[in-house]
């Protein structure tokens, strides 16, 4: 027991120092010798656990992708509209990568290598199913229009989503930082999703729901703060329950 703890304790120093490594560099630069530096062990020990720095990203995005899942799971099981978990759950996604640097670091990994790597393309598709789920019964109790394909919806969404973060740290990079107006756009952009889904709604709920649901984004932004709430929404006096 007392060698499988270390070897648990072992694997995750590895984890966050490729974490740290791969964060400082992007995964391309990123120096096998450098993790193993940054580790302060013996490419033996590293190799112990890993044998690639593929296999090692692997394995951050599988823990890091998890706790994803787990939260988007957590408030899909709620007995709430499926369109309120969705909204809930795109917020929960954009907290989590706020706040779990194993998360963040599993989503820039994904971005690195999709279509190279088979954890990243799992965690894709297992995100882009379960917004299909809701999505599905989303339109079964009204709210979704049903002419509109859920697998469309919830890869458009998700893509929305992923495609701003990324747009986001690519304007706030160096040389494109100092553009005139890129500094406001990366704020913008960096906040929880309020603008995606201020601009998917009108597009993808029905006429009758529509109203509500403008009104459940403006609340659900306000929890996170005015400052995510979408241009021009009202945040006032919106409705508890449906």
């Amino acid at each position: 027991m007392a060698r499988q703890v270390r070897s648990e304790a072992t694997r995750r120093k590895i984890l966050d120092a490729a974490i740290d490594v791969f964060g400082e560099v992007g995964y391309a630069a990123a120096g096998w010798n450098t993790i193993i530096e940054r580790t302060g062990m013996t490419k033996g020990a590293l190799y112990h656990h890993f044998d690639s720095k593929e296999s090692l990203a692997s394995a951050i995005i599988e823990e890091g992708s998890e706790t994803i899942l787990v939260a988007f799971r957590n408030v899909c099981g709620s007995s709430s509209p499926a369109l309120e978990n969705m909204i809930h759950g795109t917020f929960t996604i954009a907290n989590v990568l706020t706040t779990d640097k194993t998360a963040r670091a599993a989503e820039q990994l994904t971005a690195a290598l999709s279509g190279f790597n088979e954890a990243a393309t799992r965690f894709c598709a297992n995100l882009v199913e379960l917004m299909a789920a809701q999505a599905r019964r989303a339109a079964a109790e009204g709210d979704l229009r049903r002419e509109l394909d859920a697998a469309m919806i919830s890869e458009s969404l998700v893509g929305a989503i992923f495609g701003t973060r990324l747009l986001c740290n690519a304007i706030a990079a160096k040389g494109i930082a100092g553009h005139e107006g890129a500094g406001g756009a990366a704020d913008r952009l960096a906040g929880p999703p309020s603008q995606i889904w201020h601009l998917m709604l009108a597009g993808i709920v029905t006429e009758a729901s529509l109203p509500y649901f403008r009104e459940f984004l403006s609340r659900e932004a306000l929890r996170h703060g005015p400052s995510a709430a979408p241009a021009g929404a009202d945040v006032a006096a919106v409705p508890e329950v449906r």
